[in-house]
């Protein structure tokens, strides 16, 4: 992956994904420094809308995991 900005272009590198309450949390290194995204629930339609129909079916399954694992870790 790679992240563009106004100083240059610098590669992303994922290290961990987590689950926290009402929210998942990407961590990694961009370049040298450490990075975090969080995306919350409505985070998903900005990110439905900026990608288009495509990414409608791996959203919904997203969206369908994510609620399986809430339930699961009596969340839910």
């Amino acid at each position: 992956m790679k992240v563009s900005s106004p100083v240059g272009d610098f590669p992303f590198e994922p290290v961990r994904v987590t689950l926290g309450p009402g929210h998942v949390t990407l961590e990694g290194k961009v370049g040298a420094w450490p990075a975090r995204v969080e995306l919350e629930p409505r985070d998903a339609v900005s990110l439905l809308r900026a990608a288009g129909l495509l990414a409608v079916v791996p959203a919904l399954a997203a969206v369908a995991v994510l609620a399986g694992l809430r339930l699961r870790s009596g969340r839910g």
